[in-house]
């Protein structure tokens, strides 16, 4: 995918990425620099360790030289302190040096000569001066014997081999701080260099990163303002060509489809205007179909006027029979409220007869509930009767729970049968009164039978009548759309008229601000459904693209 179309965020975070990465590789170089500084200065320290033991070397040398001469000179014991001193320093500064140099076989070596130098002063000139010494102090040698053993002998060339020795060492040690610091120092030179040259290729990618990708986002932008500046002013012949597929890209592209929509929809209105033109001519039409509808109207009028003088006799029979079927419509209601009376009379009587009913169902409800405690009683009372004897007294007061019991079921039964006895009267009284009820609804059926006669005499009565109304309102019905559509379209030849010169003036004034390429309108027609459906897919190809 090529970088100008990707979208804008991604060409913004590359740009930063390119230059971080940039600015990564710097600070490698000067962790690299920092760690070797580091290094370095850690091994001049070594060597600057090593050099101070040298110099602890000499010193014990010297004291160690010191104490051998002042106690050759004076005899006293005392004076051999700093030569025992020197000699316990110069091997522990030489065993210190011997660990920070084990890596350096050379100046192991250079140690190791020390060493044996040291060793062969000390068991030669230092143990035959101490020993002359000791001759002197017993008197068994002169003193000027033994100073003309100093002239004679050895040891100042041995001690000067062996400061030869630690110098040589020193002046190794010397030489690595001098290459460690001519190395600091090139390293220092490579780093200052890698840091300006990086420092300007930072700078400079980073301008050009932020030109280009300015350059990419910028000029569709603009070209987009100066595509809306020119639709705002009504020119809609700009052609512009998306280069990228970025949000910019898809921006122009929507852009490019909302004026080909625009330059269609003129289109369409400056062909609307012709057709403004034809809408006039039917106006003409129209005022021509007026005239036959009202030819139409009179000759419906004239058939009303033949219908209502039929339905006038009709009319006439309809009351005669409306006026018979209301007096006996009055008698059937005299004998229907008569039949309504007994009923509820009935109704009332079997209410009563019902609400008897459930009072004997709360009865048997007690009567069962008596005597299901009844047999728990009994119960408890052949238990008692089978424990017999002392304890005879629980038997007793089962015995009068069941006689109260008993009692209660008595009573219940008396009340049940009052009760009966009572709705069994209820019943016969319901009786008398239902074969009233039926005597008077025989009266009712007969009255209602006269009454259904003469309904079906009104019936056909009334159809003659509906056949006449019919035509009455089918003739008055097409009066009254012709009516209307004569009015409508009086009303709409009117506003047509009007509205024509309006909206052919208001056409041409609105179009005129729109400039179309040469060869617009032939090569656009109004839009149809299809052509509606062919540009909806584009449409959304560009909404996804977009997303």
């Amino acid at each position: 995918m090529k970088f100008s179309n990707l979208p804008i965020a991604v060409k913004l975070y590359s740009a930063f990425g390119l230059v971080v990465s940039v600015l990564v590789i710097l600070g490698v170089v000067f962790y690299s620099f920092f760690t070797s500084v580091t290094e370095a200065n850690k091994w001049n320290i070594h060597t600057w360790q090593v050099i101070d033991e040298t110099r602890g070397l000499t010193e014990s040398l010297v004291n160690m030289e010191t104490g051998l001469r002042g106690y050759a000179i004076v005899g006293d014991t005392t004076m051999l302190e700093p030569y025992e001193k020197g000699t316990d320093a110069f091997r522990q500064h030489l065993a210190q040096a011997r660990s920070l140099t084990s890596d350096n076989a050379k100046q192991q070596e250079r140690l190791n000569r020390l060493e044996a130098q040291e060793a062969s002063w000390a068991s030669s000139f230092a143990a035959d001066l101490l020993s002359r010494r000791k001759a002197v102090n017993a008197n068994q040698l002169t003193l000027d014997a033994l100073i003309g053993g100093f002239k004679q002998d050895s040891g100042k060339a041995q001690m000067d081999a062996m400061r030869a020795t630690i110098q040589e060492i020193a002046g190794n040690e010397a030489s690595l701080l001098t290459v460690r610091a001519a190395e600091v120092e090139s390293l220092q030179t490579r780093t200052q260099a890698a840091l300006v040259i990086g420092t300007l290729m930072a700078a400079v990618i980073s301008a050009l990163l932020a030109g280009w990708i300015a350059r990419l986002i910028a000029r569709p932008i603009r070209e987009a303002v100066h595509l809306a500046q020119n639709i705002a002013k009504g020119d809609l012949t700009s052609t512009i060509t998306a280069t990228s597929k970025d949000e910019s890209g898809a921006l122009l592209q929507a852009l490019s489809f909302m004026q080909a929509r625009l330059v269609e929809v003129v289109s369409g209105i400056k062909s609307s205007a012709d057709s403004i033109m034809t809408a006039a001519n039917e106006v003409a039409t129209g005022n021509a179909d007026l005239s036959s509808r009202t030819e139409e109207q009179a000759a419906s009028l004239e058939e009303t006027a033949s219908s209502m003088e039929e339905l006038t006799s009709t009319v006439r029979q309809n009351a005669d029979n409306a006026r018979q079927a209301s007096q006996l419509a009055s008698s059937a209601s005299a004998v229907t409220v008569k039949g309504n009376e007994v009923v509820n009379r009935v109704v009332a009587t079997m209410g009563n007869i019902s609400r008897s009913s459930d009072k004997i169902g709360e009865i048997t409800g007690i009567i069962e509930g008596i005597a299901f405690q009844t047999n728990i009683l009994a119960l408890n009372a052949s238990v008692e009767a089978a424990r017999a004897g002392e304890q005879g007294r629980g038997f007793a007061v089962v015995a009068g729970e069941v006689r109260s019991l008993a009692q209660r079921a008595s009573t219940a039964a008396k009340e049940i049968r009052d009760l009966i006895h009572a709705s069994v009267e209820e019943i016969r009284g319901g009786t008398a009164e239902a074969g009233e009820a039926g005597k008077t609804m025989s009266d009712v059926a007969q009255a209602i039978n006269r009454v259904t006669e003469i309904i079906a005499e009104i019936a056909a009565a009334s159809h003659e009548q509906t056949r006449g109304i019919e035509q009455v309102s089918q003739a008055v019905m097409q009066m009254d759309q012709v009516t209307q559509q004569n009015s409508a379209l009086v009303e709409e030849a009117a506003a047509a008229a009007q509205s024509l010169d309006h909206q052919g003036a208001e056409l041409g004034r609105i179009v005129a601000v729109f400039r179309l390429a040469t060869g617009t309108l032939a090569a656009r027609p109004v839009q149809t459904r299809s052509s509606a459906s062919t540009a909806a897919p584009a449409w959304r190809a560009l909404e996804s693209m977009s997303a």
